[in-house]
């Protein structure tokens, strides 16, 4: 009777003691990053590639990476219509230095641009596996300023939604 007790016991705190697994959902929302549509200028209602695309972040080693590549070949440049940049998660502002045609042989033909990006950061509690996200909100008055080295190739930049809680929308148009 005694070992039947003593194994019944065993069982229960063995029982016990087990614990749900923390496992974060893939599929939980986390930080989202600022999604930037690009338009020509000769059809501003249709999303147009950038030529040879390379934004860099100011004060980082290497420029953002596009596409992951082939056997770890980090690819810088875009050609794309759309493209998602980090926000600083530790600080209210971030610059982005953005080249157009940035592979180009010809000097000229390679332009850039400067995007200040500013904004308010809000920590929330996603859950205890997951832990916290941050959204932001871009300044009304002033969410970005733009600057160049010469003749700016970005006509013209519209804000779209100055909520980024999502990566599932446009929060910037670019006019080229």
């Amino acid at each position: 009777m005694k070992k039947i007790i003593s194994i019944v016991l065993l069982f229960a705190f063995g029982f016990s003691s087990c614990e749900k697994d923390d496992i974060c959902d893939a599929n939980t929302p986390t930080t989202p990053r600022l999604v930037i549509t690009f338009y020509d200028d000769i059809d501003p209602t249709t999303p147009a590639p950038v030529l040879n695309l390379k934004v860099e972040g100011e004060g980082e080693d290497t420029p953002i990476i596009f596409n992951p590549g082939a056997a770890g070949e980090a690819q810088y440049l875009a050609n794309t219509s759309s493209i998602k940049l980090p926000l600083k998660t530790n600080e209210d502002t971030v610059t982005y230095k953005f080249t157009y045609n940035a592979n180009s042989p010809t000097p000229g033909a390679i332009v850039v641009d400067y995007l200040t990006f500013r904004y308010t950061r809000e920590n929330i509690y996603v859950s205890r596996a997951c832990g916290f996200k941050m959204n932001f909100v871009l300044d009304p008055l002033e969410p970005y300023v733009h600057t160049s080295d010469g003749t700016p190739w970005m006509l013209n930049i519209t804000v779209k939604n100055r909520n980024i809680v999502s990566e599932n929308e446009t929060h910037l148009d670019i006019l080229f």
